[in-house]
């Protein structure tokens, strides 16, 4: 049979119960890891979302450029795709046409969604779109004032569906990692804390019981 020792005794009562926290299991690097997941979650939102929102809302590669009273030739290699019409500062779709590789010539429509940028001292704001349906030279016409603005053509994909698209993606980054991060890291902190918190409350109790680390022999 054995008993064990009475509970050890300071000047005012029974001595307080250290407990190391380095005893506790789960180790504390969880926390650390659960800390990481959510900053590396927030980082990466950050970044995916100005990476999308730029690549979205940047200006296009030029395919030509003209200026008012000009005309430009220019070669498409690929197809299926809306070639959109940019003037500087000002202008309209209707102060441009587009001469197809068989001769005819045909007029830009609406693009269908605003886009305006301003780099380099430029403003240029979309104002046109052609869908291109085949391969092989075109020139660009456009009849203004000469010296006052200034047109260009670029690939804008499949126009205001693309740009919706890279709106979209530019929302989900900035929503979907940060709630990833938190269903992954939370979790992580919130067990730890808990499963450390009983840990600490057992080998209280246990150390209430057996101060000196074990039973008294018989």
């Amino acid at each position: 049979m054995s008993v064990p020792y009475p509970p050890a005794q300071g000047p005012y009562g029974p001595a307080p119960i250290h407990i190391d926290p380095q005893e506790l299991r789960p180790g504390r690097v969880w926390y650390i890891v659960g800390a990481l997941v959510l900053v590396c979650a927030f980082v990466t939102a950050l970044v995916g979302f100005v990476f999308s929102m730029f690549s979205t809302v940047a200006l296009p590669d030029f395919e030509a450029r003209a200026n008012a009273g000009e005309e430009v030739v220019f070669t498409v290699d690929e197809t299926d795709f809306q070639l959109g019409l940019y003037a500087s500062p000002t202008g309209d779709q209707g102060m441009c046409s587009l001469v197809l590789p068989d001769g005819t010539e045909e007029r830009f429509g609406w693009p269908g969604y605003s886009h305006y940028v301003e780099v380099g001292g430029e403003r240029w704001e979309l104002v046109g779109s052609r869908g291109i349906g085949e391969a092989g030279e075109y020139t660009l016409t456009c009849e203004a004032e000469p010296g006052v603005d200034t047109f260009a053509v670029a690939d804008i994909g499949d126009g205001g569906a693309g740009f919706a698209r890279g709106l979209l993606s530019s929302f989900l980054w900035a929503l979907g990692a940060p709630l990833l991060g938190m269903a992954i890291g939370l979790p992580i902190l919130i067990v730890t804390g808990t499963r450390r918190s009983r840990h600490k409350r057992r080998l209280m109790t246990e150390r209430r019981q057996w101060p000196h680390g074990g039973p008294h022999p018989a």
